[in-house]
Formats: structure tokens, sequence, C-alpha cells
């Protein structure tokens, strides 16, 4: 049998408890480092809020550096003989950790994501020089950090026989190991009881992963599953941050007395293809095409239905819709109408009811369901004749989704001859709708004609939750707008865009369009060559040419060309990711 000298062990021994005091130092500067995050993130409004907040922040990062001493500083205590070898890796690692949590807190509070490798390549290797030098300013500490961590490191090698009879150091760990077990039990709470103030912080800390028990809860009947998924699909997720919209109150141009604001007419016509307006299917919208408006290279916000919503009608990117749903916030669009006595006509066809609909877009006017195409023209029709005078403003929406989920056919023919069916008998609909208008009444009369998705006639792609194809997010704009000559427009677009151009050209707003949309006003401005489209996991920026970059909320990167194939990327635009991130989390509270 091996006897292992006992110098060596009273050696390893005194490395072993040095490095629990210099851990303990690093838990020290990690908490005042990360501190930074409670003026960054979402501050809680309520005690117990509060409280988690300063429970996690201790727990957590007493956590991640005492796991860090454990898989690294820990073994080699064993392997390195020399005790000064073994503190200058101590401080060397504890250097480059602290400094890339500084970094780290910046990161966060511009874009509202965590370090990366992608991240990193974006912020230390960007196209724009400028930029990376003003990214470098955050290592000047550097030098600094490893002075202060150096001389901790000798003091207490020199002080350790007295630091070992401190008592006060075991009654602190066992108070950050309470902090770190009481904030995830705390989570595991919020996250099933739906409390807010604690769920919206879950990715405030960098490697935070907050325990959930939602299993447990439910095999001990504490929890109903149905009910807490109706919840959530109902209310959004329960970590979906607060907003801040609009960012400033709006401010208005006073009309002449003499001046009327116009009737807006929104057709919605879900499932429509970016190629689907022609003459042979669909005749009656083609010909409307001819005397508006066309935006042929427009986008979607979203690639389903309901996070398309949120940018038809708030002009923002889809990540919003669950915080929209949770603080029922409601668009300044529809507001400003309201504030104008406008009267109002919803009609919807869809094989679902969005949430947003009722909870957050349209809290007080009336809804109307239908579940035929037919029924919702003949409601508008008999709603439309009861008008007098009265300004209004009328949404239809159209399902050609639902009708087409019916098909089961899987013969690629057969469905596209099916869809253009489907597409003929939208147009019948149309015609009886534009025919009702009148040339005096159109002459008043904002008719915006356009789709919250399209339709891909390969049935997987159309219910995966990550697939972004042309096909998808690629749809029709419409808008006819009195006195407009009729245009055929090439530049890229957005869905993003309708709000701030009805609100500037309509309603004469005078804030500028970054207090209350991501989007642009289509009708004084180039804009950018590029939008992006989003989920609740991705941001997608869509460049003229089609080309897609994807980055997912892990900074998990993808690109496509404009045929939907993935491309090798080594480097992706940085540049244009800085700019996405930058508007992305304009609204975030």
């Amino acid at each position: 049998m091996l006897k292992i000298p006992r110098q060596y062990w009273e050696a390893t021994s005194q490395k072993i408890a040095w490095g629990h005091w210099f851990t303990f130092f690093n838990i020290v500067c990690a908490i005042l480092i990360g501190s930074r995050y409670a003026f960054i993130a979402d501050w809680p409004n309520t005690l117990i809020g509060k409280i988690y907040f300063f429970l996690n922040i201790l727990g957590h990062f007493s956590f991640i550096v005492f796991a860090l001493y454990l898989l690294i500083l820990f073994p080699l205590s064993f392997l390195i003989k020399n005790p000064y070898s073994l503190r200058a890796v101590g401080v060397v690692l504890s250097t480059l950790g602290l400094t890339l949590l500084l970094l780290d807190t910046e990161i966060f509070n511009r874009f509202h994501l965590h370090l990366s490798f992608l991240v990193w390549d974006i912020l230390i290797n960007p196209d724009n020089g400028d930029l990376a030098r003003n990214w470098e300013r955050f290592f000047v500490p550097m030098p600094l950090i490893f002075l202060i961590v150096m001389l901790f490191s000798r003091w207490s090698w020199d002080k350790l026989r007295s630091l070992e009879r401190k008592k006060w150091i075991r009654k602190v760990a066992y108070g950050l190991m309470f902090c770190f077990i009481a904030s995830h039990l705390l989570y595991a709470w919020a996250d099933a009881y739906f409390y807010r103030p604690i769920t919206v912080q879950k990715a405030n800390l960098p490697l935070s992963y907050p325990m959930t028990a939602r299993t447990f809860l439910e095999k001990n009947q504490l929890l109903n599953r149905d009910t807490y998924l109706d919840r959530i699909a109902n209310s959004g997720r329960v970590d979906a941050p607060y907003l801040d919209y609009p960012k400033q109150p709006l401010r208005y141009a006073d009309n002449p007395t003499d001046t009327k604001t116009p009737n807006i007419l929104l057709i919605n016509i879900s499932g429509l293809r970016h190629d689907a307006i022609t003459l042979a299917d669909m005749p009656s919208l083609a010909a409307f095409a001819a005397n508006s408006l066309d935006f042929k290279n427009n986008y979607s916000g979203g690639n389903n239905p309901n996070m398309a919503l949120v940018s038809l009608f708030y002009g923002l990117n889809a990540n919003y819709f669950d915080s929209l749903l949770n603080q029922r916030e409601q668009s300044v669009w529809i507001e400003r109408m309201q504030q104008l006595d406008y009267q109002f006509g919803l009609f919807v066809t869809a094989p679902f009811k969005s949430p947003l609909y009722n909870r957050a877009l349209f809290q007080q006017e009336a809804l109307n369901f239908n579940g035929l195409n037919q029924q919702s023209t003949q409601q508008w029709l008999a709603w439309h004749r009861q008008q007098n005078q009265q300004t209004w403003f009328s949404y239809l929406q159209y399902d050609l989704l639902g009708t087409m989920a019916a098909f089961t056919k899987q013969d690629p023919e057969a469905q596209q001859q099916y869809y253009r069916l489907q597409l003929q008998e939208i147009d019948r609909q149309l015609r009886q709708i534009l025919a009702e208008l009148s040339p005096d009444e159109l002459a008043k009369t904002v008719v915006v004609i356009t789709a919250d998705q399209g339709y891909s006639y390969q049935p997987q792609n159309n219910r995966d939750n990550n697939y972004f194809g042309r096909d998808r997010i690629q749809v029709p704009l419409l808008i006819a707008l009195p006195n407009q000559v009729p245009q055929q427009i090439e530049h890229i677009s957005s869905q993003m865009d309708i709000v701030p151009t009805l609100m500037q050209q309509l309603f004469q707003v005078q804030n500028p369009q970054w207090d209350y949309s991501q989007g642009r006003d289509l009708l004084n401005s180039n804009g950018d060559d590029w939008v992006f489209v989003g989920n609740q996991r991705w941001n997608v920026v869509v460049a003229d040419d089609g080309t897609q970059y994807q980055i997912d909320s892990q900074g998990e990167y993808r690109e496509y060309d404009a045929q939907y194939q993935q491309v090798n990327s080594e480097k992706p635009p940085l540049v244009l990711f800085l700019q996405m991130f930058n508007r992305d989390r304009n609204f975030l509270d």
C-alpha cells in the first residue's frame, strides 16, 4: 500500500484552507459587481419580489463561484505542489471571471442578453472599429482587479492561521446556502402560481436556471396542469418582461374643425401567400392592388398569427406578445381611434380566438367571432349599412389557415389546387366588401389588405414554431389612401410599418416613431434595408435580398439564403445584429 507523506497532506490542507477563503473573497466581489443587475433589470414592486432578488443574487453568485472552485481550484490543490503557482492560477482565473462578469452587466444593460460565444464575437470583433474600441474600455479595470485579487491572495496566505480561527465564516456559509435554496423554492412557488414580480427575474443573472416544481405539485394535486396551461395561453409566459410602452405620452397636432379623419378598413387574410394575388385566382384583389400602394417585398412581424397581430396592431416585434398579454396593454393606434369616437366593427373568422383580441387590443369593444368566412362578410355588410355619418374603423379577418388544415391529402398538386379554390372563394367575399363602398365613401376611407401569415404547401412547416421560410413570413401589403397615386414598391417593408404610417399620415402624431413603434412611416422614409421577424424564442433579421440571419434567446446563430437553405457562416453580420438588439429591446422597462 502506497503511503503518502504527512508533509504532503499538511501542505495540501493548507492550500485547501486558503482556497476556501479565496473563494469567499471572490463571492463577495461577484455579489458587489452583480448588484449592478438591480439597476438594469425589472426592479420588483412588491416586498416578496425584493426579498427574492436579494436571496437570488446572494445564493446564485455564491453557488457559481463555489462550484467553479470545486471544479478547478480544488483539484489543482492536489496536483500543483508549489503554493505560489496555485495562487497565481487562482488570481488569473479570478481576474478573468470578475472582468467577464463586469462585461456581462453592460451587455445585459444594452441588449438584455447575457454573454455567449456569438455575443462575444459581435462585441469584440465587429466590422466597426469604433464600436470595438467602445467595448475595450470594459477591460481597463482588469489590472486593478488583478492587483486587488493578488493582494488578497497574498494577505490571506500570510494570515491563514488567524483566519482559520474565525468562527463567523461558518455561519456566513450556512447563510449563503440558505439563500440559494430559498431562492429556488420561492421561484418554484412563483412559477406555479403566476407571481410575476419573481418570475420576471428569471433571466436577470448569468447562468441562472431557477428551479420549477410543476411535476411535483401536479403529483401531489397542488397544481392543475390544464388550468396552468390555459392561464399561460391567455395571459402569456410568467417570465415575460415588463414594458415601457409608449415611451412618452403621445402628442397630436390639432386638426382644423372642418377636417375629418378618414374611415379605416383593415382586412387580414390569414394564410394569404405573397405570390397568391393573380388575375386568375383573385381578380378582385388584383384589381384593387393595381389601384393602391402595393408593397411587393413585405414581411409579417411573426411566424404565427398570434405573434403577427403584435406587429399588425402595435407596430412591435412579436417578442412583446406575452408582455402585452400580461399587462393588458392596448395599442396606441386603437386608443387614439377610441379617443376620436370611431365606431368599431370587428369580425374575426378563425379556428382559434387569440387572447390578444379581448385581453389587450379590444378590451372595450365587441368582437364577432365566426366559423365561416361568408358569415363574417354578411355580418360586416349588415354592420356597414347601419353606419351613418360617424367615422368608423373595421377589422375583418378571413381564415385560410383553418380551411387548409382540414385538407388532409398529401398530394402537393391536389393541395395547391385546393388552395387556389379557397383563394377564389376569398376573392368573392372581397368583391362584396369592396363593392359595398361607394366612390364617395372610398374617397374618405383608408383600406389596408394584408395577411398575418402566409401558407406553406408543406404541412409540417405550418406547424413548426421555428420555421421562418418566405412562404410563411412574406405576405402581401396593399394600402389604398385617398388621393394617393398607385404604385408598386419593391423596397423591403414590414407589418410593423403600418401603425407608424397611419399614426403619422392620418392622426398627425408629433412624437418620433420610436416612442410608440419599431416600424417606420412607409410614405416618408426609405428606411433600413432589413426588417426583423420573431417569436418567443427567435429573432430573425431579413435582408432586402431575402437572406435571413437568425439568433435565439440562448445565442444560437443560423443563416439562410433567399430560398431558405441553411448557409455555413463563420461570421454573422455583427453591426446588423447590434442594431437589431437595440431596436428589439427599445420598449423593455
